[in-house]
């Protein structure tokens, strides 16, 4: 064998070996971006279920709730397409079923909060915070229209600022339960007064601006009498004081008349 033949069969070789070694990095990068995309999804889908397992009704739109139960089916599509045989994509799809036949009841404009205490409040709004970062994150990769994105953001700024209300009227109820902080309650209320009526762009809040409207009246008047009676007790006082002055005087003239 020629050394020119040896050469070339060299060559051949090295191309081979550097060909097959550039083939499998390739398949290995695919399979990496194939479980990255799929692991991405897998999250998108397990925040997206969380917000509608987790956000009660009283926070959630009727229009923005089909939003997002159309949003995990399309995740349910993407993973398909990377996983045909994906268990937790039929799983969802199939738990997505059984929630589109229940009723869904819009309690935007309930009076009742679904807690008591402002840390649940904070957690219910941390999950509507998170909804919308991830709509911003879809619209930032291409997969949302800027138009919905805008729409639903709105909607999920919105309803923070609902429950932003909700949570501060806690300590406004507190408040006025005690007539010496029915001043304090007066602000309270007041202050989400005017909050709900900035978000109340639909008028969708008329039973809740009624019931705050009413009650910054009836704290009001509580107030304004509590000052009133403040005044008179101070004018009372006032008016005994100058009494036991002129008494005092009048005490101190007998006994110097009484010397002199």
């Amino acid at each position: 064998m020629s050394p020119a033949v040896i050469v070339t069969l060299i060559i051949v070789g090295i191309v081979v070996m550097v060909g097959a070694a550039f083939i499998a990095q390739s398949v290995e990068n695919a399979r990496k971006e194939r479980l990255r995309r799929i692991a991405i999804i897998n999250d998108r889908i397990r925040h997206l279920s969380g917000t509608l397992n987790d956000i009660p009704n009283q926070y959630m739109t009727t229009d923005l709730r089909q939003f997002v139960i159309g949003l995990i089916r399309q995740s349910c599509a993407a993973l398909f397409t990377l996983a045909p045989n994906h268990s937790g994509a039929t799983a969802q799809l199939k738990k997505l079923d059984e929630l589109s036949t229940q009723a869904f009841a819009n309690e935007l404009d309930s009076l009742q909060p679904p807690f008591e205490d402002p840390v649940t409040g904070q957690n219910i709004r941390t999950r509507i915070k998170d909804l919308v970062n991830i709509l911003v994150a879809l619209n930032k990769d291409g997969s949302l229209e800027k138009s919905l994105a805008v729409k639903y953001v709105n909607q999920g700024k919105m309803l923070f600022e609902l429950i932003s209300v909700d949570v501060s009227l806690l300590a406004a109820r507190h408040s006025e339960k005690d007539e010496n902080t029915f001043k304090a309650a007066l602000i309270n209320y007041s202050s989400c007064l005017k909050k709900i009526q900035k978000i109340n762009t639909q008028s969708q809040f008329t039973h809740r601006i009624a019931h705050l409207q009413a009650k910054t009246e009836q704290l009001q008047q509580k107030v304004k009498t509590q000052v009133e009676k403040a005044a008179t007790l101070a004018a009372e006082k006032a008016v005994e004081e100058e009494k036991n002055t002129r008494a005092d005087s009048n005490k101190d003239w007998q006994i110097k008349h009484d010397y002199e």
